[in-house]
């Protein structure tokens, strides 16, 4: 039971921060391109680089590790909202940036998980 709560609390703070993050590029952005969740994939794939490189040196409990990575991170980035993003651009004929959002988001964030590996690792000691 422990597990199923750590996992639907961070669940539900992932998702909440996910939101206050497309509220604020919604904003500053009124363009078609879904910049709220493209800046929170690739925070959320940075954020999993740097907990990965840390928590494979420092132990943690089973319940924080899904709490984190299971809850937080998959509820504050979503693989399912890209996709519905991706086949809406698509659907409305923009088919550049539909391409253009798919390459990006997979190729940056691939890069965000290993700049955050790799700069918890050389950075934080512990």
């Amino acid at each position: 039971m422990e597990k199923i709560f750590a996992v639907a609390l961070g669940g539900a703070m992932g998702s909440v921060a996910r939101y206050f993050i497309t509220l604020i590029a919604g904003s500053a952005h009124s363009q078609t391109f879904p910049t709220g969740t493209f800046i929170a994939n690739l925070l959320g794939c940075l954020l999993l680089g740097v907990f990965w490189s840390l928590f494979e040196r420092v132990h943690i409990s089973n319940e924080f590790r899904l709490f984190l990575f299971t809850g937080f991170l998959g509820g504050f980035t979503t693989f399912s909202t890209f996709a519905r993003e991706t086949v809406q651009l698509f659907k409305v004929g923009e088919h550049i940036q539909a391409f253009t959002y798919l390459a990006v988001s997979n190729i940056f964030a691939l890069g965000m998980v290993a700049t955050g590996f790799m700069l918890a690792h050389r950075f934080i000691r512990w």
